[in-house]
């Protein structure tokens, strides 16, 4: 037994034999050693992997849970009130009622199949504004659809209307104190002001005829004038008047004069007064400018007017709603 054995020296080992017996090289050993640390790195980075991966999903599952407790504490809650409706104005077009609409705040829209209606604030007053289209049919199911859903104390039929007396003119405003029809209906109007009220302001007390089809022309509104000693003419406010009346819902109607008893109106209004597609009313605004290119000038002209009409018709419903008791 010799010296490094005993005392546990470094060990021989023996020289490798056989043909196929090398030596490790240099490359080998740096392979091994390279093996050696990879091996001895993946072990923290897998045990860091899992970790992230349990935080990842303890965090959701916590997220999770607390987003279904705020849903159920949410559905345990009893729904809010809706916002009582002071005032429901009804409009056939929405160039109508885009001044009073933009002079509302707190607005919010709801869609529905009998129109859109917006719901606002004017000062301590809430108002609900629908656009039913055009039409006395529209306009009943529009009126109807209102009162079902809203309640307001009051509803105002507002909007254009064409004159029909040579002493009405383009921007005043007329409020009936009595509506008719072609049939020969005739309904009073419970909220209106005095006839014997001055009307050097633009503003007159009066008859109101409404009818089923545009009267564009000047002979159309002399024949109208002198048939039902009307002072203005429109389509919607006698089914607004008689739906109020059947659901015993307080109503007046406020009109502002667009078009004088002598003014001569561009065929294609009447065709894109009438309910439509969109899509059919393009193609008719596309066929006139292209049959008849003076036709962009009149429709650019009414649209500055209805403009106009309707800033007017704002200021004057807002004054209005600000003296309801």
């Amino acid at each position: 037994m010799d010296f490094q054995t005993l005392f546990g020296g470094p060990e021989k080992r023996a020289p490798p034999k056989g043909n196929n017996a090398r030596r490790p090289t240099r490359k080998n050993r740096t392979q091994t050693l390279r093996s050696i640390k990879i091996k001895r790195s993946y072990v923290p980075t897998m045990w860091r992997s899992i970790f992230r991966q349990w935080a990842q999903q303890t965090a959701a599952e916590a997220f999770r849970s607390r987003v279904q407790e705020m849903a159920q504490n949410v559905e345990e809650q009893p729904p809010a009130p809706p916002r009582p409706i002071d005032l429901g104005v009804v409009f056939a077009l929405a160039s109508e009622g885009g001044g009073l609409e933009d002079r509302l705040s707190d607005k919010v829209w709801i869609k529905g199949e009998a129109g859109q209606v917006c719901i606002g604030s004017a000062g301590e007053r809430t108002l609900a504004l629908i656009v039913t289209g055009p039409g006395e049919k529209s306009a009943r199911v529009g009126t109807e659809a209102l009162i079902l859903g809203h309640r307001p104390r009051w509803i105002i039929a507002a909007g254009f209307a064409g004159a029909l007396s040579d002493h009405v003119q383009p921007f005043d405003i007329v409020i009936p104190d009595r509506l008719l029809n072609t049939a020969g209906r005739s309904l009073q109007v419970g909220l209106t002001l005095d006839a014997a009220t001055p009307n050097a302001a633009g503003l007159h007390v009066g008859p109101l005829v409404s009818v089923s089809e545009l009267a564009r022309s000047p002979q159309q509104r002399r024949e109208l004038a002198h048939t039902y000693q009307a002072l203005a003419v429109d389509l919607e406010s006698f089914g607004v008047a008689d739906v109020c009346r059947e659901y015993q819902v307080p109503m007046w109607v406020v009109k502002i004069i667009t078009d004088g008893v002598d003014q001569q109106l561009p065929f294609e209004i009447a065709y894109l007064m009438k309910p439509r597609k969109w899509t059919e009313k393009l193609g008719a605004v596309t066929a006139a400018i292209w049959n008849r290119p003076g036709s962009i000038k009149d429709m650019w002209r009414l649209n500055e007017l209805a403009l106009r009409a309707s800033d007017r018709l704002a200021a004057f419903l807002l004054s209005m709603v600000r003296s309801l008791p």
